[in-house]
């Protein structure tokens, strides 16, 4: 398989993540930043394609000037074919290290990932057809609904699901998003692999080794 189409797609960013996941999981594989998460893909895809000479992947190119006045730049651009390119977005809060990260902050960060990736493939910038989120935590913050009591409506927790269409309303500032986020026209399902219950209670959950990782999420048009 050494091109990236809508029929390939699925299963090369769901093995590219698994070579990840194992990698990191088994210790082999430093993973320090949201950075080392999209090389560490963009390297991982480009083996997975044999390196063939259509291989094409850009960091960090400014998607979303229109609709953002910071943070407008993509994470990850790849494709073997111009006119069919994939849009990635990546996130990685981690508890360790001296800060724990602003879980309400980032919540609302992800929702809005996802809804600018979803903007990228309705409006077809840059030929971009097709794109996924991923995400990695060790906090369990992310993985279980709890007594969340501001920006409730950013939700990442196991299972929760969006109904297509929906829209997430504007959040509360500092740590909220101060626009509404339409996301895409089909469903969007966060599904947390390697967890567990954690002291005893049923529905608080944890990673069962270094990360909870998340699902790739496909957003099409």
């Amino acid at each position: 398989m050494r091109v990236i189409t809508s029929d390939t797609a699925d299963d090369l960013i769901s093995r590219v993540s698994e070579s990840i996941r194992s990698s990191v999981e088994s210790g082999e594989t430093a993973f320090s930043s949201e950075a080392t998460f999209s090389f560490l893909f963009a390297w991982q895809l480009g083996r997975e394609l044999k390196f063939t000479e259509t291989y094409r992947f850009d960091f960090e190119w400014n998607a979303y000037s229109e609709l953002d006045t910071e943070d407008t730049f993509l994470d990850l651009l790849v494709y073997t074919d111009p006119s069919f390119k994939i849009a990635l977005e990546f996130k990685l809060p981690k508890s360790s290290g001296p800060y724990r990260t602003n879980s309400t902050q980032v919540r609302a960060k992800i929702c809005r990932d996802i809804s600018r990736l979803s903007y990228l493939v309705q409006e077809g910038h840059n030929s971009v057809r097709l794109a996924y989120f991923l995400c990695a935590t060790d906090e369990s913050s992310y993985l279980t609904e709890g007594r969340k009591n501001t920006n409730v409506q950013y939700k990442t927790y196991h299972q929760c699901k969006y109904a297509p269409g929906f829209v997430v309303p504007k959040g509360e500032p500092p740590n909220g998003i101060a626009r509404e986020l339409p996301f895409p026209k089909h469903e969007v399902q966060f599904e947390w692999l390697g967890v567990k219950s954690k002291e005893a209670i049923s529905d608080y959950l944890g990673p069962v080794g270094r990360f909870a990782w998340l699902k790739p999420i496909r957003i099409s048009a």
